[in-house]
């Protein structure tokens, strides 16, 4: 996740306003797109989309996750993370931009008896779309998937400010020896919380 550089982010918390975070397990849920079912386990495309109160600051996640051939246990791919301010009762992002940032990290990690981890090398900027450059701590996800809903349930800690972050991730697409089973379209969840004053 960005770590903030100087004032920037109470700049940018005093341009958007604070708010409660809309950052339930279901309301992330919510947000995604129809699951889709593999012939893996666990390879696949994945995606989360949160909020992050004390940033001010939306996530969106996709993970290109492979088994190694030799040994499935063997997690490798990419982490590409799309990182924009906004107001907490919007999941795109605003006009005219505030901060935004396209990246990819080199992911590597484990699936071992159903438990999933999967984290990010040295992050590139892909492109700087606009507003104050950060610099940005790699993620490092872990969770249990639950092949039912064809998700993992993860928690992000990437040495900074994310300390045990919920994060969700549904399996969205398969690769080209995987099968795709559309789930039924999710819509947004129908409340936000009260939105509080801006303050640093």
């Amino acid at each position: 996740m960005k770590l903030p550089i100087g004032v920037a982010v109470c700049l940018v918390a005093l341009v958007i306003g604070g708010s409660e975070a809309p950052a339930t397990i279901e309301a992330q849920r919510a947000r995604l797109p129809p699951a889709a079912e593999c012939a893996s386990p666990v390879a696949g495309r994945w995606k989360a989309l949160a909020f992050f109160e004390i940033q001010n600051t939306w996530y969106e996640y996709t993970l290109e996750i492979r088994e190694d051939p030799k040994d499935p246990t063997i997690l490798t791919g990419t982490i590409f993370v799309d990182s924009w301010a906004g107001p907490a009762d919007r999941i795109e992002p605003p006009e005219p931009c505030i901060a935004r940032d396209k990246g990819k990290m080199e992911g590597h990690g484990s699936f071992v008896n159903g438990n999933v981890t999967f984290a990010g090398g040295e992050y590139h900027v892909t492109e700087h779309v606009c507003g104050p450059r950060y610099g940005y701590n790699p993620d490092q996800f872990t969770g249990r998937l639950e092949p039912e809903r064809q998700e993992f349930q993860s928690v992000n800690n990437d040495g900074g400010v994310a300390v045990n972050e919920p994060m969700v991730f549904r399996r969205i697409g398969c690769f080209e020896n995987g099968r795709k089973d559309p789930g039924s379209n999710v819509t947004p969840p129908p409340f936000f919380p009260k939105r509080k004053a801006a303050g640093c």
